[in-house]
């Protein structure tokens, strides 16, 4: 049995609880621990004590179970208390996040990344899947319009996050699915407003679709498109817009090899799509067929002389030839899907006296028919052009077919651009040398694998042709999507042989050199003490060197 209770003078006077006073540790005393152990009774005084103990014991228990109730009620008021403390904190938290204070330019500008761009649109990766669909509402802007009622204000009337806009249209639909098509369209129209539109229109199969009302509710406002996509393999539709397109800049089309005889045009002749054939501001055309290596089956007309940009695909050398009625090119992408055969003795060539970009994407693979390793392409045996200043070589396969590039000409900046997931492309050391020996005035030189591709391209071989060629006029050269490690025997030696080239490139070497002014690299140089040092005195001399991953472009931006 416990002592009796310390003095309960200091009680809280809210639950009676003790503020300061300790309470002692149970324990008997050693007499009734005595009495305990044996069967003796207790004394007349003990036994007194212990009968009036037992007769208060309970009246006690009583006042203490009343003090423990009212310090549980206490208690949970306290916890009460901290828990709306808790909350409140957490909701000052949430309405001082700095979110709630960003101007609405800016929300308008964080916004607009979370959407497809204008490229996205226009290049997708595959049109057919449902994420692809801008009446999709689990997707951006509508979900960007949902999270309050600020955001709410600043989506809907940004017209530019619903100007742009990539259409799934098919055939077989229920009139619920295209009720519900036809109004989140008509909002998307509403609420771009007057900006210029950027749309894609895409079929799954070969049904005509020109009576969808999706079409029907485009073609009114086909007036403001500036930028437009059209894959499906019948579009006979598009002679609806005829005469209306009057802002339309940039048009690609996506043909199907399931050619069709109907008439495809307003008035003209039967098979011809003639809906762009008075589009005042056409400047930027694409014309691919749906798989690659086929032909591009569609007859369209063009006002080819006022066309600045053009991005086609070739199967044979004859297709060259139409390159004749667009003199008027500044920038043009020519895409191989196909080695080509040998140039007829009797091609003509074709004039292009303003082109200044040209691309060359070579997407075929090698020809079990041909031994070895392919010739060159004859393609500037076949163009004239004489201001041609940027050339951009593509490659999507195992190996390297170079263009034999007529002299004098007046390229300045070269791109070499290593499509493939296949790291044991190499150049072949002849062409590379005649290459850019034939590129006398270039001034930047990039070499570099696809902005998406997984891999470096290891530049080691380059870098020791590349100090064979005397390009007086190099002003910049970019390896940031190449290493120069090389292999064991030869990566100090290719770093060293950098430095060198490097060196051999900068101001008081030569008069008629130019000064080399900027280098992009992937990664540091791993050099030895000597080089280590030459190459902090180029940088101290004022040589900027740009380290990192290689900027991603998806396109050349020349021809946007």
């Amino acid at each position: 049995m416990s002592p009796r209770p310390p003095n309960l003078s200091n009680t809280c006077p809210t639950c009676g609880s003790l503020t300061k006073t300790t309470f002692s540790v149970h324990s008997r005393s050693s007499r009734i621990s005595e009495l305990l152990g044996c069967n003796d009774p207790p004394s007349d005084n003990e036994l007194s004590d212990f009968q009036n103990f037992v007769k208060s014991g309970p009246g006690r228990i009583a006042d203490l179970d009343e003090k423990i109730a009212r310090a549980n009620e206490h208690l949970v008021a306290l916890i009460d208390e901290r828990r709306t403390l808790e909350a409140n904190i957490e909701d000052a938290r949430t309405l001082s996040s700095p979110i709630r204070r960003v101007p609405s330019d800016i929300l308008r500008g964080i916004a607009f990344e979370a959407i497809p761009s204008q490229y996205d649109v226009l290049n997708p990766i595959n049109t057919l899947k449902d994420s692809a669909n801008s009446l999709d509402s689990r997707e951006s802007p509508w979900t960007l319009a949902q999270v309050s009622h600020r955001w709410r204000l600043t989506i809907v009337n940004a017209p530019e996050m619903w100007s742009s806009m990539s259409l799934v249209i098919k055939h077989h639909e229920t009139p619920s699915t295209v009720a519900r098509q036809m109004f989140m369209t008509g909002l998307r129209l509403e609420r771009s407003k007057l900006f210029p539109l950027t749309v894609s229109l895409s079929s799954s199969s070969n049904a005509d679709i020109s009576n969808h009302p999706l079409l029907l509710l485009i073609s009114t406002c086909s007036s403001s498109i500036r930028n437009l996509r059209v894959q499906t393999s019948l579009i006979s539709y598009l002679s609806w817009w005829r005469g209306r397109l009057d802002r339309l800049r940039h048009i690609t089309l996506i043909s199907s090899t399931a050619h069709t005889s109907s008439s495809q045009s307003s008035g003209g002749a039967e098979g011809v799509v003639d809906a762009f054939e008075f589009a005042p501001k056409l400047q930027v055309v694409t014309l691919r067929p749906l798989v690659s290596g086929d032909r591009f089956d569609l007859a369209v007309r063009l006002p080819k002389t006022q066309i600045l940009h053009l991005d086609f695909e070739i199967i044979d050398w004859k297709d060259i030839g139409m390159l004749r009625h667009f003199r008027n090119l500044d920038c043009l992408r020519v895409r191989y899907s196909r080695k080509l055969l040998l140039v007829p003795a009797d091609h003509e060539i074709v004039s292009l006296p303003v082109l200044a970009s040209l691309t060359l994407t070579y997407m075929y693979k090698p020809d079990s028919r041909f031994s070895g390793r392919p010739g060159s392409d004859p393609i500037f045996s076949l163009l004239s052009v004489p201001n041609l200043a940027y050339l951009q070589l593509v490659y999507s396969r195992e190996f390297v077919i170079l263009p034999t590039i007529l002299a004098p000409n007046a390229i300045t900046a070269l791109r070499i651009e290593l499509d493939t997931l296949c790291n044991t492309m190499s150049f072949p050391p002849k062409g590379f040398l005649a290459l850019l020996g034939s590129v006398p005035n270039l001034r930047d030189l990039v070499i570099t694998p696809s902005s998406i591709s997984p891999f470096v391209y290891d530049a080691s071989l380059l870098i020791l042709l590349l100090i064979e060629i005397p390009l007086y006029h190099l002003r910049s050269l970019d390896l940031r999507g190449s290493t120069l490690e090389g292999p064991m025997s030869l990566g100090n030696l290719c770093m060293n042989k950098f430095v060198e080239m490097v060196e051999a490139h900068r101001p008081g070497i030569s008069e008629e050199k130019a000064q080399m002014e900027t280098v992009y690299l992937h990664c540091p140089l791993t050099l030895d003490p000597i080089y280590a040092q030459r190459w902090k005195t180029l940088i101290d001399g004022g040589l900027k060197v740009v380290y990192g991953r290689p900027e991603l472009m998806a396109m050349n931006m020349n021809c946007l």
